[in-house]
């Protein structure tokens, strides 16, 4: 199953070398909200997120939750207007 069908899971070595965000250093794999930089063993899950008017993101197992796509569009959209010059 591929990683994007939304369900946790634990991080491999695999996942660390994998090109997240184009680069293959492990340093994008990161929770998008919190900033947690996975390690092995990390529970993470991807979160899809283009049909609401944000980019889909990677969140660690502390930040997931019921509400968390909505906190998610909320820190995009904060980002958004905090940096709209880097648009």
């Amino acid at each position: 199953m591929p990683f994007t069908d939304g369900k946790p899971r634990k991080a491999t070595k695999e996942h660390l070398r994998a090109p997240w965000r184009g680069r293959v250093d492990g340093t994008a794999f990161r929770c998008y909200l919190c900033g947690h930089r996975f390690k092995v063993g990390d529970v993470w899950r991807f979160l899809w997120a283009t049909h609401e008017r944000a980019i889909n993101c990677l969140v660690c197992e502390k930040c997931d939750g019921p509400d968390v796509l909505e906190r998610w569009k909320a820190h995009f959209r904060d980002g958004h207007e905090r940096f709209w010059w880097l648009l």
